[in-house]
């Protein structure tokens, strides 16, 4: 099982760079691009296009890293007035609603991902294959759903560090 455990969080931890690392690919586009624009008088003519499938593989990337360290948007303040009991039951219904989430949208975006690769649909501009950029998504909601069950049916705890500033 601890094998498991760490192969599920070396792998998200993988794609939570990877993301970053699409973040930042994205942000040096754009930044090329407005200098040639402004500058050059002649933008980079492909930039929004890739600017956009980087920004979807940066939000997917990282969303798996992300729930397993419990660094997620969540209603702490609703937590800390409930008893006990309604928030274990909470935070069972939550995780619930987290894996059918998961699931539909790893069968909506698989399909629309294979739909993608059977018609061969390219970007507009640069012609950019878009289906390698698709299956992002679905790989990101299977990726989810194993940190989801490494962590079995409660959230993630989040773990703070103690130089980070927490409010309530």
């Amino acid at each position: 099982m601890n094998f498991y455990k760490t192969i599920i969080d070396r792998v998200a931890h993988y794609c939570f760079l990877l993301g970053v690392i699409s973040g930042m690919a994205m942000t040096l586009l754009i930044f090329v691009s407005t200098l040639m624009r402004y500058i050059g008088g002649k933008p980079v003519r492909f930039s929004d296009e890739l600017a956009g499938l980087l920004f979807i593989s940066l939000a997917f990337f990282c969303l798996p890293h992300i729930l397993n360290k419990g660094r997620h948007i969540r209603i702490e303040i609703l937590l800390q007035i409930l008893p006990k009991k309604l928030v274990m039951i909470a935070d069972f219904f939550a995780t619930v609603a987290l894996v059918l989430f998961c699931a539909i949208f790893l069968y909506e975006s698989y399909d629309f991902m294979n739909f993608s690769k059977e018609i061969s649909s390219t970007t507009d501009i640069s012609g950019i294959l878009l289906w390698p950029w698709m299956a992002i998504m679905p790989f990101s909601m299977v990726l989810c759903i194993l940190v989801q069950f490494r962590h079995g049916f409660k959230q993630p705890a989040l773990q703070r560090h103690d130089n980070e500033d927490v409010y309530l």
